[in-house]
Parts: C-alpha cells; sequence; structure tokens
C-alpha cells in the first residue's frame, strides 16, 4: 500500500503523522524534497514536463511520478538524473542525533486563531523547514 492510498484511507485525525511510523514519515519528507529538487530544476531550465523528459529521455509519465513526492527512487536512478541536469547527488548515514530531524505540530484552530499563540509558533519553528 502506498502512502497515498494510506492517507486516502485513514481516519480523521488532528495529528498530521497519527498511523505512519517514523520511518514512513523520514520517507515522506525525504522523497519530497527530492521530488521538489527535480521539479525546481526543471523549471529552472524552462522546460515544460514534456520538454524535460524528452531531455532526460523518459516519458514525460515517467516526469509526472518523479515530481509526484510518492515515487521511491533508486541510488541509480537519483545519480543519473543529477549527473543530467547538474546537480550533486549526497548520500549521509550517521548516527541519529537526540533531538528528531522533522518535527510535528498539533493543529488546533482554537491556537491558531489566536495571534498571540499564532506568533509563539511561527517563533518556536522559524529556521525549520516545512513541507506541505
Amino acid at each position: 500500500m502506498g502512502y497515498s492510498e494510506k492517507i486516502a484511507g485513514a481516519k480523521k485525525t488532528n495529528w498530521i503523522t497519527k498511523g505512519f511510523s517514523d520511518a514512513e514519515v523520514k520517507s515522506i519528507v525525504e522523497l519530497a524534497k527530492i521530488s521538489a529538487k527535480i521539479e525546481r530544476r526543471r523549471l529552472e531550465m524552462g522546460m515544460t514536463q514534456q520538454e524535460f523528459a524528452e531531455y532526460m529521455g523518459v516519458t514525460q509519465g515517467m516526469v509526472s511520478k518523479w515530481e509526484s513526492r510518492d515515487y521511491n527512487f533508486t541510488i541509480k536512478t537519483l545519480n543519473d538524473i543529477c549527473l543530467k541536469i547538474n546537480l550533486e547527488l549526497s548520500v549521509r548515514l550517521e548516527h541519529p542525533s537526540e533531538k528528531t530531524e522533522y518535527p510535528t505540530q498539533k493543529w488546533d484552530s482554537e491556537i491558531m486563531g489566536n495571534k498571540a499563540k499564532r506568533a509563539e509558533w511561527a517563533v518556536t519553528f522559524s529556521g525549520k523547514e516545512a513541507i506541505a
């Protein structure tokens, strides 16, 4: 079962990551970063998906999958893509830090409606990457 199906079949909750393991959350975030970087590079090159597909020697459907935030790239595929579009692929394997790399925040409309709380939330997470 892919992430899209898990999301579609998930029970309603206030927690974005409820029902996902830590490994699934990390995978979702990393795939989103990779896909966004490829899409951004394509746009910097001034190409449509079809033009980019021709340049890469793949179908437009494959480019769409790459940019879907759900495509599970192999290292070989990533190396091929990066070489062709002048990006450097760097894979790091390190001991995890004590602090989680992907903090989550419970959405509470009452708190988010309160300007003082909203400012406090923004300060707490300033400098962190967010993927939506």
